[in-house]
């Protein structure tokens, strides 16, 4: 089988090998032969036998990799956020943030190619710009620089709004489970411990929960990057 990942900027695919590729979602609807055994994302709900809502799958992909009784994941992507509270190993609570605070994983991307930084490398900063609103955000961040921050302050001042958003959106855990893009981004995963403590899932927790909702257990093996493996 087939797994795909349909995101809003990249979508990720699962190989029966166990090759897992990420490219550009608009490389993936370009191509007009792209079909799927088992898909969830927005992206790829035209092209697949069998379509899966993100946060079962999420919350599937969670369960088979995390023993806790009760835990707090969170996925951030390019234009939403959403999480899933367990207690019991069941789903007690979810919620989905589609709005302007929850479109900031591809903000995020643009700001770093715009002002050419590297978030392996930028420092958390104490101070936040509120995201409330993206657009108003933004405006904060070009205010900071005109009164003098540079651009990486300035974003890191993004970065730390953002996390103090999302921390109290997923209701202020004290342990709150990463995953999606922005698990690779240094910056973000080391602001967001200014909060609570963080475990990292990867990027490819939604293909292993796909994995295993049809059962295959050695895909879901293979859905576990070694980022994965090393912080779980």
């Amino acid at each position: 089988m087939i797994y795909c990942d349909g995101g809003s900027t990249y979508t990720k695919i699962l190989y029966p090998d166990g090759a897992v590729k990420i490219l550009p979602t608009q490389d993936m609807l370009g191509d007009q032969t792209s079909w799927f055994d088992l898909a969830t994302g927005h992206a790829a709900k035209n092209r697949c036998g069998r379509y899966v809502n993100e946060l079962i799958a999420l919350v599937h992909g969670t369960l088979s990799l995390v023993g806790d009784d009760r835990f707090t994941v969170v996925d951030i992507g390019s234009r939403d956020t959403k999480y899933a509270v367990i207690e019991n190993r069941q789903t007690a609570s979810l919620d989905w943030n589609t709005g302007c605070g929850g479109n900031l994983g591809f903000t995020l991307e643009l700001l770093g190619q715009y002002y050419n930084i590297n978030y392996q490398l930028l420092q958390p900063n104490p101070k936040k710009i509120p995201v409330a609103c993206g657009l108003l955000a933004m405006e904060k961040i070009f205010d900071e620089i005109n009164h003098g921050a540079l651009p990486d302050e300035a974003v890191a001042m993004f970065i730390n709004g953002l996390c103090f958003y999302i921390h109290q959106f997923c209701q202020s855990p004290t342990l709150l489970y990463l995953a999606g893009g922005l698990t690779e981004n240094a910056c973000f995963v080391q602001t967001l411990r200014q909060y609570c403590e963080v475990k990292p899932l990867g990027r490819d927790i939604l293909l292993r929960g796909l994995a295993e909702i049809s059962g295959c257990e050695n895909a879901a093996d293979a859905a576990i990057g070694n980022f994965v493996r090393r912080t779980i």
